[in-house]
């Protein structure tokens, strides 16, 4: 039996983009509404004890340590560079209003690839954006309903993204050095739940949080399900390997849109879960320093 440890955390609205630093063996995590970016380090009694905050007056979509107590945040519209003393240096904005930056990753090349969603209901027409190393941007996508959780499989050579307004994982053919994608192809398609934040494990294999579906789905390296890893909370927002043998994984989930009623019968909702697994992950890459685009 999978072992689930509820961590001892304040309960947050939308938790999500948890991330592990080797370097500095820290753990860091997001909660979108309240526009704040938690780092912890991780203790022998699976608890987590929260080191240092960054709070911002906007919703932020993803955040990336970049060593010596930097970050790279994706706040609503623009990017922004945080140094150890906490100054800000943000972008011009990159997205039109009524639309937000959401989740991110570091390719294996150290470009930020960062997606967007809609706030106005108006789910259509959303990009997933590259940002290269001359500080230009690349759009990958610009027909998306709401783009979500994205990760790499272990030879950099697939890039795997997810709608979770169509339910469905992609993946596409990547080249990390030319920076060529290709097009999209439907990987898996998740229609009891909706697929929210993904990781990807040294085996290939995919693990998809479940919004609305209580749990962690378990796809094989073709797409096929192998399972859910259930947890008691409604909505289950993003997951990452995390540890020194990146063989656990750190679990964010939500309590927005649940009434007290609910949040009163799942306690862990807006908590933080580590979850044991079976297979160890992949360390995460970092990002290759560039100006922002102004």
């Amino acid at each position: 039996m999978t072992s689930v440890t509820m961590l001892t955390t304040d309960r947050h609205v939308l938790a999500e983009g948890p991330a592990w630093d080797t370097a500095t063996a820290t753990v860091s995590w997001i909660d979108i509404e309240a526009g704040r970016v938690f780092v912890g380090r991780l203790d022998s009694d699976d608890r987590v004890e929260v080191i240092r905050t960054l709070d911002f007056d906007e919703r932020v979509g993803c955040a990336f340590r970049l060593g010596n107590a930097q970050f790279l945040v994706a706040l609503e519209r623009r990017l922004a560079l945080v140094d150890a003393l906490g100054n800000v240096t943000t972008s011009r904005e990159l997205l039109p209003e009524g639309r937000r930056f959401n989740d991110g990753v570091i390719d294996p090349a150290g470009r930020l690839i960062v997606g967007g969603l809609s706030m106005t209901g108006d789910h259509s027409g959303n990009v997933l954006l590259r940002l290269e190393h001359d500080g230009a941007i690349t759009t990958l996508d610009d027909d998306l309903g709401l783009s979500n959780g994205l990760g790499f499989s272990p030879d950099g050579a697939t890039l795997y993204s997810i709608d979770s307004t169509a339910n469905v994982v992609y993946a596409r053919s990547y080249d990390y050095e030319s920076g060529e994608a290709g097009a999209r192809r439907e990987f898996a398609r998740i229609d009891d739940a909706t697929p929210d934040g993904l990781a990807v494990d040294a085996e290939g294999g995919l693990w998809v949080a479940l919004w609305g579906g209580s749990g962690i789905r378990h796809l094989d390296a073709l797409g096929h399900p192998h399972g859910d890893i259930e947890l008691d909370v409604p909505h289950v927002t993003s997951l990452a390997f995390v540890g020194s043998s990146l063989n656990r994984a750190l679990v964010t989930t939500a309590s927005r849109d649940l009434s007290p009623a609910e949040v009163e019968r799942h306690p862990g909702a807006g908590m933080l879960f580590l979850v044991d697994l079976p297979v160890a992950g992949q360390p995460a890459h970092r990002w290759r320093p560039v100006a922002l685009p102004q």
